[in-house]
């Protein structure tokens, strides 16, 4: 082999490299391209994405006041119903009270016994003594029973 040989080897391999070298640089250019294209859609995704996300906290937000209101009548209401039992518990004890009067007032009731029970007309009772008790007819006087629901004295709360 001469040298001008050698030499046109030699060129031959620089240029084939070059040509290699070159044919990589457009390749990778290519692929970095195709991923800035790629990132870039990614981008208008997520910023499509951006009006759906602000939509759902809206209705997030919406759903929670929604919430809140409910809560807040749910209070009321609560508020309403135990005014309308103080105002029952109120109306019962002058409804007690009154009867009390009458029984104190009564003649015929006998204020010795312990253990007396008062006839409930809102209970079921008729205001009229049960056979076989000493009361006049239209007294307010029942037999003496032994239960008094947790309360002492001689009356027995409906």
């Amino acid at each position: 082999m001469n040298s001008s040989t050698i030499v046109w080897i030699v060129v031959a391999i620089i240029v084939v490299l070059a040509v290699a070298a070159l044919v990589a640089a457009l390749s990778r250019r290519k692929a970095t391209e195709q991923r800035r294209v790629q990132a870039q859609q990614l981008r208008q995704e997520a910023v499509t994405n951006v009006d759906s996300i602000n939509q759902t906290h809206v209705e997030a937000k919406e759903a929670e006041a929604r919430a809140e209101r409910a809560r807040l009548e749910a209070e009321r209401a609560e508020a309403q119903a135990a005014e309308a039992q103080r105002a029952v518990d109120m109306e019962h004890a002058t409804y007690e009270d009154r009867l009390r009067e009458a029984d104190r007032l009564d003649p015929d009731v006998d204020h010795h016994t312990e253990d007396r029970a008062v006839a409930d007309p809102l209970q079921g009772g008729t205001g009229r003594p049960a056979p076989g008790t000493s009361a006049t007819p239209g007294s307010t006087a029942v037999p003496p029973t032994s239960t008094t629901e947790g309360r002492t004295g001689p009356y027995r709360t409906p």
